[in-house]
C-alpha cells in the first residue's frame, strides 16, 4: 500500500511539473506576441505573370539600446537575379533547380512610406539585397516607426523555396523582412546559396493572399477566413510568434489531416504514393518531440509535397518535402525537428548551421530508431564512415585539413557543409547521448528549449545547458567537436 501510495504521489508531480511547464511555455508565447513586430500583408497572385503583387505595413519597435538612421530590411527576392553574385544554387544543383532552363526573378518597390509619409529609399547590400528605409530624426531605442511598402515579386521558374514551377507555388522567404539586430547592429549578412542563410526574430503576421479558386493553400499560421469573389478567394491568415511566414499552393493538392495534442497536422499532396505513411511520419515526429523536448504551442502544422531542388525546407507551421524523395520519411521527420530548432528556438543559421541542423538530424534518427524504421546505431555507422572517409581524402590532397565546424561561408563547398553540419553535427550530439546517457540528454535539451524558445540563442547557451545537467564532460565535447579536435575513428561493417 505504501509502495502505491510512493507510485501515486510519483505520478502527480510529474503530471505537476509538466502542467506547471505547459504554462510557462504559454506564457512565454504571450510575451513574445506582445513584444513582437506587427507585419501586415495584402497580397495576390497572377499565375499568368507570375507575378505577386503586394502592400505591406510594418510596426517596427527599435529594442536595442543603439539609434539608428535608417531600418533595414532583407530582400531575398533580388537573389533570383540573373546578375546576382551569389546565385540561389551551387552549380551541381542547376540542373535540378532549373529543368526548363535558366528563368530569372526579383523585387521591385513602386513606393516606400514611413509614418504616412513617402520617403526616398535605397536598396543596398553586396547583392542588391538590403532595402535601407530612411527614418527622418532617428530610430531610438523603444521608438515605434510604421513602415509601408508597396512591391511586386517576379517568381522564376525553379525548383526551390522561392518560385513557381509545374506542380507547385513556393513562397518562402518572399516578403522583405527585418533584419535582425545583433549587438546593437543591423545583421545584413549577404545570401549564401549554401546552407540557410537566414536570421529573423518571431513577430506577428496577419496576412490577406488572393489567388484562383481552383488552388489549394498550405500556409503558415491560422486560417481566419476564406472568402470567394468572381473566381478568386483571398484567405485571411493571422501567425502570431513566428519567425517567418510561407506558403506553397496548387491546384493539383490533395489534404490529408490528423490531430496530435492540440495541433492539426495536414499532408498536402499530389504525387505521394504513400500518402498515409507520410502524414504518420509528421504526426509520429510531432509527438515524440513533444514528449521528450516541450510542446509545439500552435494549432497548425503544415507538410507540403512540392517541387525543391534539395531534401526539404523548414518555416513555421510548414515544411517543404520535395516531390519524389527517395526517403519521404526521414525528410519530413528532419523538416518536423525543425519545428522546434530553428522555428521556436532561433539561431545564426549562418554562423552555427550545426546548432539546428546537426540537432535535427540527430534527432531524426533517436525517432527513426523508436519508431523502428532504421537503428540508431546503423545510421551512426554510416555518418561515422561518411565524415572519416570525407576527411581521408581531403588529408590526401590538402596538408592539415580544417575540421571545425564553421560559418556557412567558410566552407569550400556543399558538401562539406553537408559533412561538417549535418553528419558531424549529428556524431557531435550521439557522442554526447552516449556520454551522458538519454535522460540527462533530454532534461538539457528539455532545458534548452524552456530557456530559448522564441530567441535567437548563441551556441554557448545550448552548451551550458547540457553542462548545468550533464557537467563539464559534456562541455568538453561540445568544444573539442566545434574546434576540430575530437577523435572519430576508422571503422568497418
Amino acid at each position: 500500500m505504501k509502495k502505491f501510495l510512493c507510485v501515486l504521489v510519483a505520478v502527480f508531480l510529474i503530471a505537476m511539473c509538466a502542467i506547471a511547464l505547459a504554462a510557462c511555455s504559454a506564457d512565454k508565447m504571450k510575451t513574445a506576441v506582445k513584444n513582437g513586430d506587427e507585419y501586415t500583408i495584402v497580397a495576390s497572385y497572377d499565375e499568368q505573370s507570375h507575378i505577386v503583387s503586394a502592400v505591406q505595413t510594418v510596426k517596427a519597435v527599435n529594442r536595442s539600446e543603439n539609434s539608428f538612421d535608417s531600418v533595414k530590411f532583407h530582400i531575398y527576392p533580388n537573389q533570383y537575379r540573373e546578375d546576382a553574385t551569389n546565385l540561389v544554387v551551387p552549380n551541381v544543383y542547376r540542373a535540378k533547380a532549373y529543368p526548363n532552363g535558366d528563368s530569372w526573378g526579383d523585387i521591385s518597390f513602386d513606393s516606400v512610406k514611413v509614418d504616412g509619409n513617402s520617403v526616398a529609399f535605397t536598396v543596398e547590400g553586396t547583392d542588391c539585397d538590403i532595402l535601407s528605409v530612411p527614418i527622418a530624426g532617428g530610430f531610438f531605442p523603444d521608438k515605434t516607426v510604421e513602415i509601408e511598402l508597396t512591391y511586386q515579386v517576379q517568381l522564376a521558374n525553379i525548383h526551390h523555396r522561392l518560385g513557381y514551377n509545374d506542380n507547385t507555388v513556393n513562397l518562402g522567404n518572399w516578403y522583405p523582412v527585418l533584419c535582425h539586430i545583433d549587438n546593437g547592429n543591423y545583421t545584413q549578412s549577404p545570401y549564401y546559396n549554401v546552407g540557410d542563410p537566414f536570421v529573423s526574430e518571431v513577430a506577428n503576421y496577419n496576412v490577406n493572399f488572393t489567388l484562383p479558386e481552383n488552388y489549394i493553400v498550405a500556409s503558415t499560421g491560422e486560417l481566419v477566413e476564406a472568402i470567394k469573389d468572381n473566381g478568386y478567394v483571398t484567405y485571411k491568415y493571422r501567425a502570431e510568434a513566428v519567425r517567418d511566414f510561407a506558403m506553397v499552393t496548387s491546384a493539383k493538392f490533395t489534404k490529408i489531416s490528423q490531430t496530435v495534442g492540440d495541433t492539426q497536422v495536414n499532408y498536402f499532396y499530389y504525387n505521394d504514393a504513400d500518402a498515409q505513411n507520410s502524414l504518420s511520419t509528421a504526426c509520429g515526429m510531432l509527438e515524440y518531440l513533444n514528449k521528450n523536448v516541450g510542446t509545439y504551442p500552435y494549432t497548425q502544422y503544415n507538410v507540403v509535397e512540392t517541387e525543391f531542388c534539395y531534401g526539404g525546407m523548414e518555416y513555421p507551421n510548414l515544411s517543404m518535402i520535395t516531390c519524389g524523395s527517395s526517403s519521404y520519411q526521414e525528410a519530413i521527420a528532419h523538416e518536423t525537428a525543425h519545428q522546434w530548432f530553428y522555428g521556436l528556438v532561433g539561431n545564426d543559421q549562418i554562423a552555427n548551421a550545426w546548432m539546428d541542423e546537426g540537432l535535427s538530424e540527430y534527432l531524426t534518427y533517436l525517432y527513426l530508431d523508436s519508431a523502428g524504421v532504421t537503428p540508431l546505431a546503423r545510421n551512426m555507422l554510416s555518418c561515422t564512415q561518411t565524415y572519416v572517409t570525407y576527411v581521408d581524402v581531403l588529408d590526401k590532397y590538402y596538408q592539415n585539413v580544417d575540421r571545425s565546424m564553421r560559418s556557412v561561408d567558410a566552407y569550400k563547398s556543399d558538401s562539406e557543409y553537408v559533412v561538417f553540419t549535418y553528419v558531424k553535427g549529428s556524431l557531435l550530439f550521439n557522442t554526447v547521448y552516449e556520454t551522458v546517457g538519454a535522460s540527462k540528454f533530454w532534461k538539457s535539451l528539455q532545458n534548452y528549449f524552456d530557456e530559448a524558445q522564441f530567441t535567437v540563442a548563441p551556441s554557448s547557451q545550448l552548451v551550458s545547458c547540457f553542462v548545468n545537467v550533464c557537467g563539464e564532460e559534456a562541455g568538453n565535447i561540445f568544444t573539442k567537436f566545434i574546434e576540430g579536435k575530437e577523435i572519430i575513428g576508422k571503422v568497418t561493417d
